[in-house]
């Protein structure tokens, strides 16, 4: 070699090395959100009848997990985005601590603080505080001190401190292969009004934008390459077939108003909760999803990151994917309303991976589903001619049942039931006592109020609104008018059952939840100005175990059925049959 070519060569070879692209890395994070103690999956019967399906799970996540692992040499990242313990039988008797504990087997990173963390109030049974010496967060803070991950809210404060609570972090920082994600928790700004309000006097939930943009900033200050948001916060698609065709989402929801909202470069992923619906679409190029709730699915967002100059280069999201053992031939389903004629239930493969349910986790849940058993199967004494469906928006059978059945029990002039206080339907059959708890989870207990004919109007129409769900009524019939814009006064004619005039001056017996009385779902806008003398609430038993009363001395069995209490005006077809 010419000697005077030699430096020149070598020169030529170090800028070819020093300029050499660093590959990106591979990351792909898991999402799921709202299980609601549904950690042992749930059993759904297809419409037309026959075996029922198998559905949901930590066993079977679990399974799913390990398989992307396994595809992925372990960089996979698993989330929640809130709403984790309340909602059946066997987490709720055990105040949430299964689900912590099937968690930490899964190798969860964090989870968001959603509204339902704090209904379980102190420990033990009380689902509020009672005695001085009770902690109105001991429950919540029990499963913070049991999970082997953090549980974030970037934007819920100490009202005396002005910081994240202690047994809470507002974001955290995970490192796979050479990359560090960061991962900041939210609640939604609208906590008080949908748990027990009493449990979160001491805490203050801020606007989620400007928490999320300084806990962003600190994060890339500490070396973040990727920043991804879990929150309980959620949006409501009707189709997430195409990523970039956001015309079936419905802009008013939390999800939609803190994308438009938040600056472009702060963060590159959102996973959503919440509202139990779908998101899969991306604004404003970042990737925002949301799977279905109850344990029913997860959703998957492959990033590409550049280590080097600490940024994403490529996100990716995967369809949904159905948390399911057996799937329907020909499909990756399990849900039997969906299922293709004559098609047969097969095993799962995922991944290249037969999916079969865990039994690191089936082992760790199977002592909480023994103590329960023989309760979840008790009959009741109550038998149905047909399913009772619900709907947050609109009247319902259940919703009929139920406000009926609270007029019923202490001979009420109305019975008003929250449509977010019902969290399942009613299947047909000879019932059990799992399928009321599912149907009315909530430790809430009846309450008799004395509310003048002015005040339940402003009571139907402070919920009417659109932002949360309705009112279920007996011995009221009111119209709503859904056209009108979310937030807006949409409310029209009000008269009693038969069709006579409210009295705007006299005072009406109104029986309801006590969640309703404490000024949970809007309704504290009407009972701050009623008198605590006005106020009856009836800590004999729950209302669970006051509906199963009731139901079970009308004359069996129960047929559905809807009376035309609620009119909606201007309602889309979706809006009708939710």
């Amino acid at each position: 070699m010419n000697r005077s070519l030699a430096p020149i060569l070598l020169l030529l070879l170090s800028l070819g090395c020093a300029t050499a692209p660093q590959p990106a890395v591979h990351v792909v994070v898991v999402g799921t959100t709202d299980v609601h103690g549904w950690f042992a999956g749930h059993v759904e019967t297809p419409q037309g009848g026959g075996e029922g399906v198998l559905w949901g799970g930590l066993p079977a996540l679990a399974s799913y997990v390990r398989a992307l692992r396994a595809q992925n040499a372990d960089h996979v990242i698993v989330v929640d985005s809130g709403d984790l313990f309340q909602g059946t039988l066997e987490s709720n008797l055990f105040e949430g601590e299964p689900v912590v504990r099937g968690y930490n087997v899964i190798g969860y990173a964090a989870a968001a603080v959603g509204n339902h963390e704090f209904d379980f109030g102190p420990v033990g049974p009380d689902s509020v505080v009672r005695q001085s010496s009770q902690d109105p967060l001991g429950a919540l803070k029990r499963n913070a001190e049991l999970a082997s991950f953090p549980f974030l809210s970037a934007n819920m404060l100490d009202r005396a401190t002005h910081k994240t609570p202690s047994w809470a972090k507002p974001y955290t920082m995970v490192r796979v292969a050479g990359a560090n994600i960061g991962i900041i928790g939210l609640s939604t700004p609208d906590t008080p009004n949908v748990t027990m309000a009493v449990n979160v006097t001491s805490l203050e939930f801020t606007d989620p934008v400007p928490a999320t943009v300084q806990a962003a900033k600190e994060l890339r200050a500490q070396g973040a390459d990727a920043v991804i948001v879990i929150a309980h916060m959620g949006g409501r698609c009707a189709d997430v077939s195409d990523p970039n065709d956001l015309h079936s989402c419905e802009a008013s929801h939390e999800a939609m108003v803190f994308m438009d909202r938040i600056p472009e470069g702060v963060i590159d992923a959102f996973f959503a909760g919440h509202t139990h619906s779908q998101m899969r679409h991306y604004m404003k190029g970042i990737a925002v999803v949301q799977a279905l709730n109850y344990s029913r699915e997860f959703s998957t967002v492959d990033f590409w990151i550049d280590t080097k100059n600490n940024r994403v280069t490529k996100t990716e999201m995967r369809p949904h994917t159905q948390i399911c053992a057996f799937v329907y031939s020909g499909t990756e389903i399990c849900d039997p309303k969906k299922a293709p004629a004559g098609a047969r239930l097969v095993p799962r493969v995922f991944a290249n991976q037969h999916i079969m349910p865990d039994t690191r986790v089936a082992s760790v849940l199977e002592p909480y589903l023994r103590r329960v058993a023989s309760k979840r199967d008790e009959k009741v004494g109550i038998t149905t001619t047909a399913p009772f469906s619900r709907n947050y928006n609109a009247e319902s059978t259940i919703g009929d049942l139920l406000a009926d059945a609270l007029r019923t029990a202490y001979s009420a002039d109305i019975g008003i039931m929250n449509s977010g206080g019902i969290r399942d339907e009613l299947p047909a059959g000879e019932l059990t006592y799992a399928h009321m708890f599912a149907l009315s989870p909530f430790d809430n207990y009846p309450a008799v109020v004395k509310l003048s004919g002015a005040q339940i109007t402003e009571l139907l129409r402070a919920t009417s609104n659109g932002v949360r769900g309705i009112m279920q009524v007996s011995g009221l019939r009111y119209t709503i008018d859904a056209g009108k814009p979310v937030g807006s006064d949409r409310l029209g004619e009000v008269t009693l059952g038969d069709g006579s005039p409210l009295d705007p001056q006299k005072l009406y017996t109104v029986a309801m939840p006590d969640f309703l009385t404490a000024g949970g779902d809007g309704a504290q806008v009407v009972m701050k100005d009623v008198p605590a003398d006005r106020v009856q609430v009836d800590y004999t038993e729950p209302i669970r175990e006051l509906l199963i009363t009731v139901l079970k001395r009308m004359p069996q069995p129960l047929t559905p059925k809807k009376e035309g209490r609620i009119t909606l005006l201007n309602a889309p077809p979706n809006l009708r049959s939710q």
